[in-house]
């Protein structure tokens, strides 16, 4: 006998390739076949979505440790999202109470260590990502000692935050993941240097985040045309995350981009206090994922940038980003709206609608 048995739903598993209306089974809070036998709880999920538990690949998640941090145990399951990594937001000397904070929580969180000390701590000022200022030793320590969290290093490329140090954060950052072996995030958003020089830098399993920002040097040419060294980046396993944000997303971007087949690895949030629950640009995953349904893009294809890839960042592929007999049951349940929803971009144009789950 199953506990839960969630019936009649249309099950979309991108790791298994399963798109079809299924029953799924629990019990013992992990997924067992579904046959006939009966459950302890019946949930009728006709006219329903079933995919695994969605993954936010680009979050802000520390509260009570930084300015802008969300607290994700009160603010994803409403959303249907049950992991995420945090892009950031400590660096070696606040990483701990982060990790203190969120040790507990009922939800898969993992996190990115940033190369400023302080990582982002304030939203008042940016961060120092003068490569002085790194203590790549105790960067190197605390990355071997916490990797069961700790994913890899991130810096914010941008020229309002490098300044005159151009790509300099950026190479030093790539010397520390050498020495580690682990992959790096780079934000992209109005960055301090090309977009070529950025990904020729960037290696296999390198996150470019971003990837449809709309300020400054963007991924399109002159002439709108995605660059070619964005195209041999994604094919060598760059991995290209849309990261909204609210200051990080251009319709005029993502539409050519993703009309010359440039589709996003990872379909992302960037939340933070200043995002959640607010506004048309950002307000949730489900939301930013209607977003990417309106630009033309399958459910299925959704779904795997927004549960199965960043299960795989993780470490998790198979066991948070699919819904494979054996496997935890986490699991998320949507339902499509007919009403139509308006989208904006970083400079608040409305020009992207569609329906929202």
């Amino acid at each position: 006998m199953a506990d839960i048995l969630i019936r009649g739903g249309r099950v979309i598993d991108p790791y298994n390739g399963t798109n079809e209306v299924r029953d799924i089974a629990v019990r013992d809070g992990v997924i067992v076949p579904a046959g006939e036998e009966t459950a302890e709880q019946v949930i009728d999920a006709s006219g329903c979505i079933v995919t695994p538990g969605l993954i936010d690949g680009h979050a802000h998640v520390a509260a009570e440790v930084t300015g802008l941090g969300i607290a994700p145990e009160s603010c994803y399951y409403p959303m249907g999202v049950t992991g995420v990594i945090d892009a950031g937001s400590t660096g070696i000397d606040n990483y701990r109470a982060f990790r203190a904070r969120t040790a507990s929580l009922p939800i898969h969180v993992k996190a990115l260590l940033n190369v400023c000390p302080g990582g982002l701590v304030a939203r008042s000022y940016h961060e120092n990502i003068d490569p002085a200022t790194y203590r790549p030793e105790e960067l190197i320590r605390m990355m071997r000692r916490y990797q069961d969290q700790l994913l890899g290093l991130k810096v914010r490329q941008s020229a309002e935050i490098a300044g005159d140090l151009g790509l300099k954060p950026m190479r030093a950052m790539l010397e520390i993941a050498g020495e580690l072996g682990c992959p790096v995030t780079v934000h992209t958003t109005n960055p301090a240097g090309s977009p070529e020089e950025i990904l020729k830098m960037l290696r296999p399993g390198d996150v470019y985040a971003h990837v449809y920002h709309g300020k400054g040097r963007t991924i399109l040419d002159e002439r709108e045309n995605v660059i070619p060294a964005l195209y041999e980046a994604q094919k060598r396993g760059v991995i290209l995350d849309a990261a909204n944000g609210g200051n990080h997303f251009s319709f005029r971007v993502a539409k050519a981009a993703i009309r010359q087949g440039v589709l996003p690895d990872v379909i992302s949030t960037d939340l933070t206090v200043k995002t959640l629950f607010k506004g048309r640009k950002v307000f949730s995953l489900p939301f930013v994922m209607s977003k990417y349904l309106a630009l033309g893009l399958s459910l299925p294809q959704i779904i795997k940038a927004a549960a199965q890839v960043p299960a795989k960042i993780m470490g998790a592929e198979r066991e948070l980003g699919s819904l494979s007999v054996g496997t935890a049951a986490d699991i998320s349940i949507f339902r499509c709206l007919a009403r139509k929803t308006v989208f904006e971009d970083f400079c608040g144009g409305g020009n992207g609608r569609g329906p929202a789950p």
